[in-house]
C-alpha cells in the first residue's frame, strides 16, 4: 500500500497544479490595449533669429616695420662718438644724435673755402673797378659814346668782371658744398625706431657709402594679411587718386570733399579697421589697426589679395601691462567689413547639401527650406531664411529625413 501511495503521488501533485493553472488562466482580466503614436525621432534644434550683422574677415600675417633703412654715412672718417642706444635692440627718437665722425678736416675746409670765397670777391671788385677806368680812359680819349664808336667789351675789361663774377659763384659754391659735408659728419635719426644690426664702434673708421647699421621705425608697424578675392566685396580698400585725377581738382579749384569722392576711392577716415592679437608670454595681447592699402598684384598662384594692416605706435604699451607689437610676430587678424541686415547665424553643419536648411515648425514637423548664403566663416553661416517666431532650425544629423516627417524637439540656444 505504501509502495502504491508513492508511484502516484507525483501524478497527484502534477495534476493539483495543472488544476490551479486552469483556474488562474480561466479568472485572470484580459489586457489592456493600447494605441502608441510614432512622435518621430529626437532631434536638436536652436533659435536663429534675424540681426544685423557685421562681416569680419579673418587672416594671418607677420608684423614688419613700416621704414627699414641702412645707416650710411655720406663721409669718411673717425668715429669719435656713438650714441649708447645704437646697439642691436636699441631704441631711439626722431632727430637724436646717432654718431660723430671727427669733424676737424672738414671744419678746416670751410675755412679754406671761405678764404677762397673772400679771394674771390676781391678779384671782382678789382675787375670791376679796372672796368671803371677803362670806361673813363676811353671816354676822355674819345668822347661820348655815340653809338658808332662804342667801346668792345674787351677794352672796357668786361669780360675780366664776368670771369670774375663766374669765379665767385663757384667758390660760393664750394662753400656750401663744404658745409655740407662738415654737417653731415653728425648722423640724427630720421624718424623714431631702433636698431636692427650694427657694425661700428667709437674709433672705427668708416668710409663713406658704406653702411654701418640697420635700423627701422616703430611709429608705426605693418602686417601684410592674405585674403581670398571674393572676401574683398565686404569692405572697401583704400586707393590713391590717379595723377589725372589730382590734375583736374587742382585745375578745378582744390580737392573735393569726402562726400564727393568718385567712386572707388576710400578717404583714410573710411579705411576698414582690423584688429589684430596674437598670444605673447603668456597672454593674449590685442591692437587696434586699419587697413591702408593692398599691394600691387594679386597673387597669381593662391588668388589672394595681399592688403596691407597699419598700426599706429606699436611700442606704445611697453611702459603698460599691454606688451609691445614686436617685429616678427605672426598674429590674428581680424578686418570689420560692412554690416549686412536681416541674416541669421547658424552653425555651418546645419546648412545641408542644396543650401538647404531643415525647420521645425510649431507643429513638430520637419521641413526643408531653401537658403540663402550670405558667407560662410569658419564653422559659422550667415544666412538669409524665412522663419517664423516659433520655427527652430535644427542642427542633428538626421538619415532618411523627409519633407514633413514628424519629429521630436531638444531644444538649446544658439552658442555666439
Amino acid at each position: 500500500m505504501k509502495r502504491m501511495l508513492l508511484k502516484i503521488l507525483p501524478a497527484l501533485i502534477l495534476l493539483c497544479g495543472v488544476a490551479v493553472f486552469a483556474v488562474m488562466v480561466a479568472t485572470r482580466d484580459a489586457p489592456e490595449r493600447r494605441h502608441i503614436v510614432d512622435a518621430g525621432p529626437l532631434v536638436e534644434a536652436i533659435t536663429a533669429p534675424a540681426e544685423q550683422l557685421q562681416v569680419i574677415v579673418s587672416g594671418q600675417g607677420t608684423v614688419r616695420p613700416s621704414a627699414q633703412i641702412e645707416l650710411v654715412p655720406q663721409v669718411s672718417g673717425v668715429v669719435v662718438w656713438k650714441d649708447p642706444e645704437l646697439e642691436a635692440g636699441g631704441f631711439f627718437a626722431r632727430g637724436d644724435l646717432l654718431l660723430r665722425i671727427d669733424p676737424r678736416d672738414y671744419e678746416l675746409a670751410v675755412t679754406r673755402t671761405k678764404a677762397a670765397v673772400a679771394r674771390s670777391r676781391y678779384a671782382l671788385e678789382l675787375a670791376r673797378e679796372e672796368a671803371a677806368v677803362a670806361r673813363q680812359e676811353w671816354e676822355m680819349m674819345q668822347g661820348p659814346e655815340d653809338g658808332a664808336d662804342a667801346p668792345g667789351d674787351l677794352v672796357l675789361g668786361l669780360p675780366q668782371v664776368r670771369a670774375a663774377e663766374a669765379d665767385l659763384e663757384a667758390t660760393v659754391a664750394s662753400l656750401e658744398e663744404a658745409r655740407l659735408r662738415l654737417s653731415r659728419t653728425e648722423i640724427h635719426a630720421p624718424f623714431t625706431g631702433r636698431a636692427l644690426t650694427v657694425a661700428l664702434d667709437a674709433g672705427q673708421y668708416v668710409n663713406a657709402n658704406q653702411p654701418v647699421a640697420s635700423i627701422y621705425s616703430i611709429e608705426k608697424a605693418e602686417i601684410i594679411v592674405p585674403v581670398p578675392d571674393e572676401d574683398m566685396a565686404w569692405f572697401d580698400v583704400p586707393m590713391p587718386l590717379p595723377p589725372e585725377m589730382i590734375s583736374s581738382r587742382i585745375s578745378a579749384g582744390g580737392v573735393r570733399s569726402p562726400s564727393e569722392q568718385p567712386d572707388g576711392v576710400v578717404t583714410p577716415a573710411a579705411m576698414p579697421e582690423a584688429r589684430v592679437s596674437t598670444e605673447f608670454a603668456g597672454r593674449h595681447q590685442q591692437w587696434n589697426g586699419r587697413v591702408v592699402r593692398a599691394e600691387a598684384e594679386l597673387d597669381p598662384r593662391s588668388r589672394m589679395v595681399h592688403l596691407v594692416i597699419e598700426v599706429d605706435a606699436p611700442y606704445s604699451g611697453r611702459s603698460s601691462d599691454r606688451a609691445p607689437l614686436l617685429v616678427g610676430m605672426f598674429v590674428d587678424v581680424d578686418i570689420l567689413g560692412n554690416e549686412v541686415d536681416g541674416v541669421r547665424a547658424i552653425p555651418r553643419m546645419a546648412l545641408r547639401d542644396g543650401d538647404q536648411v531643415w525647420v521645425a515648425d510649431d507643429a513638430g514637423r520637419l521641413q526643408m527650406r531653401p537658403a540663402q548664403v550670405v558667407r560662410i566663416r569658419g564653422e559659422e553661416a550667415l544666412v538669409r531664411l524665412p522663419l517664423a517666431a516659433a520655427e527652430l532650425v535644427v542642427v542633428s544629423q538626421l538619415s532618411g529625413a523627409t519633407d514633413g516627417m514628424k519629429v521630436r524637439v531638444s531644444h538649446r540656444e544658439a552658442t555666439q
